[in-house]
């Protein structure tokens, strides 16, 4: 009986269940990125028009609860945002069509994290919470050694970053090194944390160590250093020794280069001595340093008859006389020095054709 009653009664209120006005979040939480943007939205039920529809999304966690945006009745009031949120929070009004109440933030800060509430009102009003968490990924680890005395160095590493996170250490033989490190952690005016932390290894002793961020137990990135390679003074000297030898590898090059224009001119000039000496000293006595000077054209290879040597030694003379007149003259110029130094008799001021052959003026 008291089945049947519920049952009745169920179908009696159905249709007024159904017209019910709810409002729920598109997602539990979000997380955001320092500086970046981000939307976050929750869905109401569907209405006959969006033009009378109001919107406010509060941030009520941390306390006291801030006005991040309002729309009312279809219209912007900008009056009671706070100012931590003017300019950086827009509703996107095309998303309302599709029953989304879309809130964004722009340039994320540290502060924008906390409990949300979306609340929407036609005729009837219903709301939702939400949570956005903004992080701050690591920057890239600054690394640096000190000097010490003792012959010892100090390593230390340093980066920023939201949540908070740990420096681990490691040598090169795996050996955990945290336990020596010293490390500490300070925010800073945006909210984010500056991780440092040092760790004193001797200079002397080759080695390579780590150090590594560790966030929720899971590594984010390293940097390591390697001992005695990077200590400043000795890179130094490192520099210092591979400048000398370029240095010295130039120098080399220039003198070697030096020394081959020197000889280049000096055998130049050894050249033009030997061709100016001998236009001052060399002459022709004799048809003989014509020939070439060959075991072939040896003198003593040649027999002459003496009816040759009477009867033909005028015309051989003439022969000889035609041939090579206008390569011996008087003033000193041998076939030698002609080809050596490029003169051309022909041209030879201050000669004269005497006798079946070329004189110099002024001598024999």
């Amino acid at each position: 009986m008291k089945r049947t009653t519920f049952t009745f009664l169920l179908a009696m209120m159905w249709p007024s269940l159904q017209a019910l006005f709810t409002v729920e979040p598109e997602q539990d939480s979000y997380d955001g990125e320092l500086h970046k943007n981000i939307r976050i939205a929750c869905r109401f039920s569907p209405v006959e028009s969006v033009t009378q529809l109001s919107v406010f999304w509060q941030r009520i966690d941390p306390l006291p609860t801030v006005d991040v945006y309002r729309l009312e009745k279809g219209l912007e009031n900008h009056n009671f945002t706070d100012k931590s949120f003017q300019k950086r929070a827009r509703l996107l009004k095309d998303e309302l069509e599709k029953y989304r109440a879309v809130l964004e933030l722009s340039q994320l800060q540290m502060s924008d994290s906390g409990t949300y509430q979306c609340v929407v009102s036609l005729k009837e009003v219903d709301y939702k919470k939400t949570t956005l968490t903004v992080r701050a990924p690591y920057t890239a680890i600054k690394k640096d050694i000190k000097r010490l005395d003792n012959e010892k160095v100090e390593l230390s590493c340093e980066s920023q970053g939201f949540p908070l996170a740990h420096m681990v250490w490691s040598d090169g033989r795996l050996q955990d090194l945290t336990v020596r490190s010293n490390s500490s952690s300070e925010k800073t005016s945006e909210g984010i944390y500056k991780v440092t932390s040092q760790v004193t290894v001797s200079e002397n002793i080759i080695n390579n160590y780590t150090c590594s961020i560790s966030l929720e137990g899971k590594v984010r990135q390293s940097v390591t250093f390697n001992i005695p390679g990077e200590i400043p003074g000795k890179s130094k000297w490192c520099h210092a020794y591979a400048a000398i030898g370029v240095i010295v590898v130039m120098c080399m090059g220039f003198v070697a280069a030096s020394v081959i224009v020197h000889r280049r001119k000096k055998g130049q000039k050894n050249r033009d001595s030997i061709c100016k000496s001998s236009e001052r000293n060399l002459t022709v006595t004799s048809t003989d340093s014509l020939l070439p000077k060959t075991p072939f054209f040896r003198a003593d290879t040649f027999a002459f008859s003496s009816e040759v040597c009477k009867g033909k030694a005028e015309n051989l003379r003439e022969v000889l006389e035609q041939k090579y007149a206008e390569l011996s003259t008087m003033a000193g110029f041998t076939l030698q020095h002609s080809l050596l130094c490029g003169y051309d008799p022909f041209i030879s001021a201050g000669q004269k054709w005497w006798g079946g052959g070329w004189w110099g003026v002024g001598g024999q």
